[in-house]
Parts: structure tokens; C-alpha cells; sequence
């Protein structure tokens, strides 16, 4: 992987995504079934902002602070729309952006996911630190030693 290498070559197509009214059970639904930490919210097709597991954990833990019941909390995650937790400022890639693009806005904002979007704010892909390692690993193969 060179450093000029294009985001459209490496990023995540058609990520799980969900709209600003969903609730947050649908979020939750992605975050255990599909083991994503970043969905997307999209309204129309364009980007509209992010929610991330750490969102999501601070709604939960605001909930079990109160000693909100089994039975209740689950409501509560219904009653709760995605509008109202994601972030709506998201930094973003273009997919001709670079690699090292990619990283300098990682490092950056400390930052762990990267909606990739058309100039018009179409979503078209989403990039994660873990896409970047995976496609490090590809490069340098067996060259890893993981135990130092």
C-alpha cells in the first residue's frame, strides 16, 4: 500500500446505514449483528451525520445511571431518535482522497471511522482504521511479527 494509493480502492462499499428518524434499537441492531462501531445516517442519500459506539454507550450508561428497568430501557431505545445522538459535523474523505490523506485526518482528530462521500455529500463508502490494517497486513504478509 503506497501512501498515493486511492480511499475507493480500500474503503467499505455500501456500509449498514441508518436514517435521522430511526431509533436507537435500530443502531443497536447494526452495532451487535453486524459488529460495526460507525453507522452512517443518511437522509435522501447524502450524509447527515455518524453515530458510533461510544455514542451509543454514553445513552446507555445516562440510562442505567437513572436505574432505568429491563423493560423500560428498551423503550427508552425505541423513544430515542438517531437525530438526537448522532454527530452532524463529520469530518469526511472523498474517494480520491489518498491514504495519506486518511491518516493525517485519523491522527488528527483521533478519529476511528471516515464516511467517504461524492462532492455533492453522497455516501459512497465508509473508511476505518481496521480497513487501513487490513490492507497493511495484505502488503506486508508474513514480514508481521506480532510478538515483538
Amino acid at each position: 500500500m503506497r501512501n498515493d494509493t486511492r480511499i475507493d480502492q480500500i474503503m467499505t462499499r455500501h456500509p449498514a446505514t441508518v436514517a435521522p428518524d430511526d431509533n436507537l434499537n435500530t443502531v443497536k441492531t447494526i452495532f451487535e449483528n453486524k459488529g460495526f462501531h460507525h453507522v452512517p445516517v443518511v437522509k435522501e442519500g447524502m450524509l447527515a451525520g455518524i453515530v458510533s459506539y461510544t455514542d451509543y454507550l454514553q445513552i446507555i450508561s445516562e440510562m442505567h445511571q437513572g436505574n432505568t428497568p429491563e423493560g423500560q430501557y428498551q423503550a427508552g431505545l425505541d423513544n430515542i431518535q438517531v437525530r438526537d445522538v448522532m454527530t452532524q459535523a463529520v469530518v469526511t474523505l472523498r474517494p480520491g482522497d489518498t491514504v495519506e490523506d486518511a491518516i493525517n485526518l485519523f491522527k488528527t482528530h483521533v478519529f476511528h471511522a471516515l464516511p467517504v462521500v461524492e462532492h455533492d455529500q453522497r455516501l459512497v463508502g465508509i473508511l476505518t482504521t481496521h480497513d487501513l490494517v487490513k490492507v497493511l497486513e495484505q502488503v506486508l504478509g508474513p514480514s508481521i511479527d506480532y510478538a515483538g
